[in-house]
């Protein structure tokens, strides 16, 4: 039982990461030089703080955004996000974002998915 669980775990947080790189990635084509409030993030991808705010650190990571620290803004990590010319260029390329960002269900517990 602890298994599904985490594999339900892993997949929405797979979900959250689309959903933060699509969101940036629309408001940068309408803003490109806005920073987007992490709230706005949050409302956008129906999710909790706690959620947002490790999955945004791995994001950035990863170097497909970056985050303003400028300033403390509880409860998030960062008062604001944009996204990086590499993960514009992640969303853009359908087949990269789909291979990078999906989920693959094994029965098979030895079994490691690659996510990089």
């Amino acid at each position: 039982m602890p298994e599904k669980r985490e594999s339900n775990d892993i997949e929405r947080y797979i979900t959250l990461r689309q959903c933060i790189l699509r969101t940036l990635y629309e408001i940068f084509k309408e803003f490109p030089y806005a920073p987007v409030e992490l709230s706005q993030i949050q409302e956008e991808c129906h999710t909790n703080t706690k959620d947002l705010n490790w999955n945004i650190v791995y994001l950035e990571k990863c170097g497909y955004i970056e985050l303003s620290k400028s300033f403390p803004c509880p409860p998030f990590i960062a008062s604001s996000a944009v996204i990086t010319a590499k993960g514009i260029d992640l969303v853009e390329n359908e087949s990269e974002f789909n291979r990078r960002f999906s989920f693959i269900k094994s029965s098979d517990p030895q079994q490691s998915s690659d996510y990089s």
